[in-house]
């Protein structure tokens, strides 16, 4: 199928995957594989080959960018210590477990290769996991402690898998030199993805001092960013994926002075759209491939396939929920806590960092990415059988993982907790001060009644904020029903004006560009007049 046809069906397909998601149990990241799965049925769609190189270099930055880009730094310097330990302590103990117990248990598979398919499966995905946990109540260090740790082992992970591809190549294996070289890629990552970002945040506000920008330029800029790091990183032959990572966090609340509300808003609406499709082409592609691979092993009897990749599911869950749970409590013993509780550690939490360990798209190009030779032409020991146990435990992960994680956080129905509400509505009760403050300091140097009435209702409006946000309940709640009356109101007069508005260009007294101009002013008083009354 040409390459125009299928971008044009993909995206066809994320849009209908958008819809059946609100009529489905299945989140959608888990909702999109299964229909690459059953779309790799149709004729012209069963031998779709991607290219792991193509895909890690223009799927996975951007996401990775966006999704670190929005982890609060302060919370993740806060959640470091099991973030560290889950990220480079569990993927350093599921390579080496996997590879001894794996050769082990196929003995025609060595070692080398078999530590090579423990870094394959080793990282838990980063797209998924962050699409899948998104719109769930969960507590916010769950969510911070689960979505770095995908951020960050899928660095690790692809570091550990060139190391180890190396040493099936030739045979050779050193710890000495694995270590030395993973601390080279890994650093060398983090080094060349901060300088990029700083660079890219500095050309940025170059131009906005030289009024040679607008929101779409800029926008534009911060979108080859994360490309700009993965090739910077690979040109010079460290992790490209922990540069965009890098990139990506340190990028987190530093932004681009100067910029306009405009160009922010224009950024937002971008980076959403942008995130939202390649997040569902990378699943879609996903379930195109798993056929293929699942269906790719010849040598070996289905019962004993299946077996196999039983065996190394229940492997990798057994080493994270192992390795959580006695982490933790080594961690509050030594008095790092885990939860901030005196108590100890609190087994919903564990429970739920242990089972979210979903393997998806990085484990999907990096057992495509596995050369199919080595030295002399040799063919890659077992690679057939390496690439299906990659694919039955992405299968495996977002069947016994994935899919019934939604239900397990409701049904723990772990108390979310109110810290970030207060210290939104800490926030915004301060800023309404700063503006009632300002409002009254300019007010002072008015004259005409109608202007100093203006501002007196203004300041008004910011004291009727305040008593939302920290004014007795009954009071606050009185004030929310006439807030909420006069915005319905609002909402009504826009809708008669948005009406008319049509009904002139019906009868063609305006032209379709004075529609457009007139209808997104509307738009943008609408979007104003609907804002919660809880927020102010």
């Amino acid at each position: 199928m040409a390459i125009t046809e299928l971008t044009l069906l993909l995206l066809l397909a994320i849009a209908v995957g958008g819809a059946l998601v609100h009529w489905s149990p299945l989140p959608l990241p888990i909702l999109l594989v299964v229909l690459g799965v059953m779309a790799s049925f149709l004729p012209g769609l069963d031998d779709i080959a991607v290219d792991p190189d193509l895909f890690l270099l223009l799927f996975i930055p951007p996401i990775l960018f966006a999704d670190a880009a929005v982890l609060p730094r302060r919370d993740f310097v806060s959640t470091l210590k099991p973030v560290l330990l889950l990220a480079l302590g569990l993927v350093v103990l599921t390579v080496v477990t996997v590879g001894y117990v794996m050769h082990w248990l196929i003995p025609s598979m060595p070692l080398a290769v078999a530590f090579t398919l423990g870094a394959i499966v080793s990282p838990t995905d980063a797209v998924a996991t962050v699409a899948t946990t998104r719109l769930l109540p969960l507590p916010s260090r769950i969510v911070h402690i689960v979505n770095a740790e995908s951020l960050l082992n899928d660095a690790s992970g692809l570091v550990v898998f060139k190391l180890a591809v190396a040493a099936a190549a030739t045979g050779l294996f050193s710890s000495q030199e694995v270590a030395g070289n993973f601390l080279n890629l890994a650093g060398g990552g983090v080094i060349v993805g901060i300088i990029v970002e700083w660079f890219g945040r500095g050309l940025r506000q170059r131009l906005i001092s030289l009024h040679a920008a607008d929101p779409v330029l800029l926008t534009l800029l911060s979108v080859l960013l994360p490309y700009g790091a993965y090739l910077a990183a690979e040109a010079v032959h460290v992790s490209g994926i922990l540069a965009v990572v890098a990139a990506g966090l340190w990028a987190s609340g530093q932004e681009v002075k100067g910029l306009t509300a405009e160009a922010r808003k224009h950024a937002r609406e971008v980076w959403l759209m942008l995130s939202y499709v390649l997040n569902g082409v990378v699943f879609l592609l996903l379930g195109l491939q798993l056929r293929r691979m699942v269906t790719g092993v010849d040598s070996y009897a289905p019962v004993d396939l299946m077996l196999y990749a039983i065996v190394l599911w229940v492997l990798l869950m057994t080493m994270r929920v192992t390795w959580v749970w006695v982490s933790a409590h080594l961690r509050f013993r030594l008095d790092w806590g885990w939860s901030g509780s005196k108590t100890g550690p609190e087994p919903k939490r564990l429970l739920l960092v242990s089972w979210a360990a979903v393997r998806g798209s990085i484990t999907l190009a990096t057992a495509l990415s596995i050369p199919t030779a080595i030295a002399a032409g040799t063919p890659f020991p077992e690679r057939d059988l390496v690439v299906f146990l990659a694919a039955a435990t992405i299968i495996l992960t977002l069947t016994f993982n994935g899919v019934p994680l939604p239900w397990l956080i409701r049904k723990l129905a772990i108390d979310t907790g109110e810290e970030n509400l207060q210290e939104e509505h800490a926030a915004r009760a301060e800023i309404a001060r700063a503006a009632i403050a300002a409002v009254k300091l300019d007010a002072r140097d008015l004259a005409d009644p109608e202007d100093i009435t203006f501002a007196e209702q203004l300041a008004h409006q910011y004291e009727g904020k305040l008593e939302l946000l920290e004014g007795d309940p009954g009071h606050a709640s009185q004030r929310a029903t006439h807030i909420a009356l006069r915005r319905r109101l609002r909402l009504a007069a826009i809708n008669a004006e948005r009406q008319c508005l049509h009904e002139l260009h019906a009868r063609d007294v305006i032209n379709d560009e004075s529609l457009r101009t007139v209808e997104e002013e509307l738009d943008e008083r609408e979007l104003v007049s609907s804002i919660r009354v809880d927020r102010g």
